[in-house]
C-alpha cells in the first residue's frame, strides 16, 4: 500500500516523522520569490501567497488609524489572539450578535450573550471528549445523534509510533468491507475491468525492478470545494512533482449527503466551476467532469490516463469524510497507486483535529501558517490526452428556469428550461429566478479577492463594529441593513473560490488587532460548526438537547408559505426574504431577524427554516445553518440570549427605509416614518402613497407579537416542565454524556424564569422613532402639514360616510311600455311613440 499522509514535505522532508495532530496540508512547501505586501507598522513577511491577477495596494492603516472610541489593546501582528473564543469574556460592548439592539447601552452591564459552540463548552467546563453520549434511561427515550461525541468516520486517522522511522498513512478501513463493496456492486464489469487493469499495471512495474527510481508520472487532482490557485495544496503540491495534472470534477450520483447542494447553492457551484475551467485554461489546463458513483469514476480517469498518483483536499462534513476514506482504500489497495489528502478548507483546525488545550503566555503566541502562493506554472496534459469529458452544462447546475417560488424546492421549470435552451425564451427577468443573481454576483477567484480587499479598506475604519463602537452609527452599527459594512464573504469561502487561510492572512498583513479580532473570531467559528457537526451528524434534523423533540408547534403551513415568499406583512422581515429569494443571500443580522420571526412570534420549527435557507442561500452550509437554527430553537449548544423586534429593528437597521423601498418597491413611496409599520399611517397617506394593506401590501400574519412570543414561550416552559430532569436549580440545562460527565447549557434569560405570563426580554424602541414622535413636528415624509390636516379630515369624513344612514333609493317602475309613453322631450312635450 502506498498511499501515504500528505505532511507536505518535499524531497529530504518526506523522511521526517510524521505527526498526528496534522494541522496544514502543505507544510513545508517550498514558497515562490513574491514581492510582500506589508504595512510600514507591521513586521516583514517571508512570502505573499499573491494571486497572478491580483495586486495589493499599501493601506494606510497601522497604528493610530483606529476610530478614536477604541483604545489599543497592544496586539502585535504576531501575538496569540482569541481564536474564536467564548464570548464570555467579551463584554456586550465588545462583541455582540443582537444584544446590542435590545436596549440602550447602558442597560447591558452584565447581560451575557449564550453564542456557544461544543468546541468551548467542552474547553469552558472542562470536559473530556468521549466515544459515546447517553441520555439517562428513565426519560423513557432515546437519541439517535450519537451527538456530542460520535462522528460518522474514525477519528484516530493516523498511527504514528513514539519512535521509530514514519509508516505509510494507514487507512481506517474497518467500515470498507471489500473491494467490490466499495465499487457498489460485487460483479461490477467496470470494477473488475479497472481491478485487472491495475493488477497489469503493478506486476509491470514491478518487473520493471527496483534497481533504479521510476519518474514520477502524472497526478489527478479531485476538485470539490475548492475552485481557486492560490492556496490550494492538492494542485500546488501536484503541479510542482508531478510532469502533467489532470483537473477532475465527479458529480456523484450517490452523494452521501442528507442534504446536497441544491438551489442557489447548486447554480453559485456552476457558476464557480464555469470560473475556475477558464483560469485552468490560462494554464493550458482544463477540468475533466464526470457523473456517477464517485469512486468509479475516479479510478476511472486514473486507469484511463496511467497517472500515478490522486490528490485531493479533505473535504470537511462527516459523511464526506467517510466518502474520503472509502476512496483512499479503493485507490490504494486495489490500483496500487499513491494517494495524498491535504487540509485547504478550514482556518485552523479539521474536525476531526484533536483539540489542544490552550496555550499559556509562557509559550509564546501559537504558530500560524501561512497560505500557498498561487499556482502559475503551465499544467500540462496527459502524453494520451485529455481524457472524455461531459460538457459543464451537461451536469444540470446551472438550470435555473422558473418563476417565482417552485413547489417541491424543484430545482427549474422542466418547461420554461426547454423553451430557454431553445432560444424561445421572452423575459430572462421573469423565467430565470436566478436573474437577479447573476447581476448581484461578480463570480470567481478574482471577484472574491476584489471583494476581499474593498472590505479590508472598509473595515479599516471600522464599518463592521457593532452598535455604540461605529464611528458612523452608534445605533445600527455594522447592523445596518441599507449598508454594505458586512464582509459578504460567505458564499467565495463556502465554494472554495476564497481561501479562509488567505482571508485570515490578509486581515493580518492590513489591520490592527482592535479592527481584525471581530471579524477573524468569526471565521473561526465556521471551523467549529463543522467540529460540532462531525460529533453531533445529525444535528441538521435532531435537536441536540433532545427534549425539544417533543416540542408542539402551532404555526400553520400558511404562515410558513407567507414567511418563505415575503409576505408576512411587516416589511422589514418581508424586504429580507424577499432579497434571500432575489439574491440568495441576505445578511446575517437579518437572517436573526427572520429566523427568530419564524420561531418566535409564528411558533414554527426551526426544521423548516433550516430547510428553506439550505434551498436558497448561496452561501449554504449545513454545518453553520444547524449550529445557528437550533441555537435559534432553543434545542443547540448556545442560545441567543435577545429577541429581534420585527417593527423596532427595523427602525434600527433601516432607519431611513432604503432597505425596504430597495426590496419592497410597492412601499417605495410611503414616508419614512410608517415605512417599518404601514398599518399604523393614516388612510389618507396611504392613499397617497399609493399603498393599499392587502391590496398592494399585504395584511399582518398575526397583529399581536406579544400574544404571540406568550405562546411560544408556554410551549418552550412546557417541554421544560415535561422533562426536569435536564433542567437545573439555576433554570439552566444540561446533557449527559455517555461516561456520566455532564455539560451545562445556558438558556436564555426570560426562559430560564419559567414565566409564562411575562416577557423580560423585550426589545424596545428608542426615543427618535418611536410612536409618540410621529406628529406634526417630526414627520419627515413626502407629504407636508397641509396634506397630513387634510388626510385626518378625510378620514373622518370617510368614517362619517361610512356611518350615516342612507336613504332608500326609489325603486324603477317595471312598466318599461308605460315609461317610454311618458316621456316628454326638453319643452315638456309628450314624445309620440317612444
Amino acid at each position: 500500500m502506498r498511499w501515504r499522509h500528505a505532511s507536505g514535505q518535499h524531497g529530504a522532508a518526506e523522511q521526517q516523522p510524521v505527526t498526528a495532530a496534522r494541522r496544514w496540508g502543505h507544510g513545508n512547501l517550498r514558497e515562490q520569490s513574491l514581492t510582500p505586501c506589508v504595512l510600514a507598522s507591521s513586521p516583514p513577511s517571508a512570502a505573499v501567497p499573491q494571486h497572478p491577477e491580483q495586486q495589493h495596494v499599501l493601506l494606510p492603516f497601522g497604528p493610530g488609524s483606529s476610530p478614536s472610541v477604541l483604545a489599543p489593546r497592544g496586539k502585535g501582528p504576531d501575538e496569540e489572539e482569541t481564536e474564536g473564543a467564548s464570548n464570555v469574556s467579551s463584554s456586550a460592548s465588545d462583541d455582540d450578535e443582537g444584544e446590542s439592539m435590545m436596549a440602550p447601552k447602558a442597560d447591558l452591564s452584565g447581560r451575557k450573550m449564550y453564542f456557544r459552540t461544543l468546541d468551548d463548552s467542552l474547553q469552558e467546563q472542562g470536559l473530556q471528549e468521549t466515544d459515546e453520549v447517553a441520555v439517562d434511561p428513565a426519560s423513557g427515550y432515546s437519541v439517535s445523534l450519537a451527538s456530542l461525541g460520535i462522528g460518522s468516520s474514525s477519528r484516530a486517522l493516523v498511527h504514528v509510533p513514539e519512535t521509530g522511522s514514519p509508516v505509510p498513512f494507514a487507512a481506517d478501513t474497518s467500515e470498507v468491507t471489500s473491494t467490490a463493496h466499495v465499487f457498489g456492486m460485487k460483479d461490477s464489469c467496470a470494477a473488475l475491468r479497472n481491478s485487472r487493469r491495475a493488477r497489469r499495471r503493478a506486476q509491470a512495474r514491478d518487473e520493471q525492478g527496483s534497481s533504479t527510481p521510476a519518474e514520477p508520472g502524472g497526478c489527478v487532482v479531485l476538485i470539490r470545494e475548492d475552485c481557486r490557485l492560490h492556496d490550494n495544496p492538492a494542485l500546488y503540491a501536484a503541479a510542482e512533482s508531478h510532469p502533467w495534472v489532470v483537473p477532475l470534477y465527479v458529480h456523484d450520483d450517490e452523494d452521501p449527503s442528507p442534504w446536497p447542494v441544491r438551489g442557489a447553492g447548486l447554480w453559485w457551484r456552476h457558476e464557480s466551476l464555469r470560473t475556475f475551467d477558464a483560469s485552468l485554461g490560462k494554464l493550458g489546463s482544463r477540468i475533466i467532469c464526470r457523473k456517477g458513483r464517485l469512486i468509479e469514476q475516479v479510478a476511472d480517469v486514473l486507469i484511463a490516463t496511467g497517472a500515478t498518483a490522486l490528490h485531493f483536499n479533505m473535504q470537511l462534513e462527516p459523511w464526506h469524510h467517510k466518502r474520503d476514506l472509502e476512496l483512499l482504500a479503493t485507490v490504494t489497495e486495489t490500483l496500487g497507486l499513491e494517494v495524498r489528502a491535504f487540509t485547504a478548507m478550514v482556518a485552523k483546525f479539521e474536525p476531526w483535529e484533536p483539540r489542544v488545550a490552550k496555550k499559556s503566555p509562557e509559550d509564546g503566541p501559537r504558530k500560524r501558517q501561512d497560505p500557498l502562493p498561487a499556482v502559475s506554472k503551465n499544467l500540462l496534459a496527459p502524453q494520451s490526452g485529455w481524457p472524455w469529458s461531459l460538457p459543464l452544462e451537461a451536469l444540470g447546475y446551472g438550470r435555473t428556469a422558473g418563476r417565482k417560488i417552485p413547489p417541491g424546492f424543484r430545482q427549474f421549470n422542466e418547461k420554461r428550461q426547454m423553451l430557454q435552451e431553445a432560444g424561445i425564451q421572452s423575459n430572462p427577468e421573469e423565467d430565470d429566478w436566478a436573474y437577479e443573481m447573476r447581476r448581484f454576483w461578480p463570480m470567481g477567484e478574482a471577484a472574491a479577492m476584489r471583494r476581499l480587499e474593498e472590505f479590508l479598506k472598509d473595515a479599516a475604519w471600522g464599518c463592521y463594529f457593532p452598535p455604540g463602537l461605529h464611528p458612523r452609527d452608534e445605533v445600527g452599527g455594522r447592523f445596518r441593513a441599507d449598508k454594505s459594512w458586512t464582509a459578504m464573504l460567505s458564499p467565495y469561502l463556502r465554494f472554495g473560490d476564497l481561501s479562509p487561510r488567505y482571508v485570515d492572512w490578509r486581515c493580518r498583513q492590513v489591520l490592527p488587532f482592535d479592527l481584525r479580532q471581530l471579524f477573524l473570531k468569526r471565521v473561526v467559528w465556521r471551523d467549529k460548526a463543522y467540529a460540532q457537526l462531525y460529533r453531533c451528524p445529525e444535528s441538521h434534523s435532531v435537536s441536540i438537547r433532545p427534549q425539544y423533540e417533543h416540542q408542539a408547534w402551532a404555526g400553520t403551513r400558511l404562515q410558513l408559505r407567507r414567511w418563505q415568499r415575503g409576505e408576512t406583512g411587516f416589511p422589514l422581515v418581508d424586504a429580507a426574504m424577499r432579497q434571500l429569494w432575489k439574491v440568495g443571500w441576505m445578511s446575517n443580522h437579518l437572517r436573526h431577524v427572520t429566523a427568530q420571526f419564524l420561531i418566535e412570534h409564528l411558533d414554527l420549527s426551526w426544521k423548516d427554516g433550516f430547510a428553506w435557507y439550505d434551498y436558497t442561500l448561496v452561501d449554504t452550509d449545513v454545518a453553520i445553518n444547524a449550529m445557528m437554527w437550533q441555537m435559534g430553537g432553543h434545542s443547540g449548544i448556545g442560545s441567543w440570549n435577545f429577541v429581534m423586534h420585527p417593527v423596532f429593528a427595523g427602525k434600527k437597521v433601516d432607519p431611513a427605509g432604503n432597505y425596504v423601498r430597495r426590496w419592497l418597491p410597492e412601499l417605495r413611496h410611503l414616508p419614512t416614518e410608517y415605512i417599518h409599520c404601514p398599518w399604523e399611517a393614516p388612510a389618507g397617506t396611504r392613499i397617497s402613497a399609493q399603498v393599499l394593506v392587502n391590496g398592494v401590501y399585504w395584511q399582518r400574519v398575526i397583529e399581536d407579537l406579544v400574544a404571540a412570543r406568550l405562546a411560544h414561550q408556554r410551549s418552550v416552559i412546557a417541554v421544560r416542565k415535561q422533562f426536569p430532569k435536564f433542567v437545573k436549580a439555576d433554570g439552566n440545562e444540561i446533557v449527559r454524556l455517555g461516561d456520566g460527565q455532564i455539560l451545562n447549557l445556558d438558556v436564555r434569560d426570560d426562559i430560564r424564569e419559567n414565566d409564562e405570563d411575562n416577557i423580560t426580554l423585550m426589545m424596545t424602541p428608542d426615543d427618535p422613532r418611536s410612536s409618540l414622535r410621529r406628529n406634526l413636528g417630526h414627520t419627515k415624509g413626502v407629504h407636508t402639514g397641509l396634506i397630513y390636516e387634510e388626510s385626518k379630515r378625510f378620514d373622518a369624513l370617510y368614517d362619517a360616510f361610512d356611518t350615516a344612514p342612507r336613504k332608500q333609493r326609489p325603486s324603477r317602475s317595471k312598466d318599461r311600455a308605460k315609461e317610454r309613453a311618458m316621456r316628454r322631450n326638453q319643452h315638456g312635450d309628450l314624445v309620440q311613440g317612444a
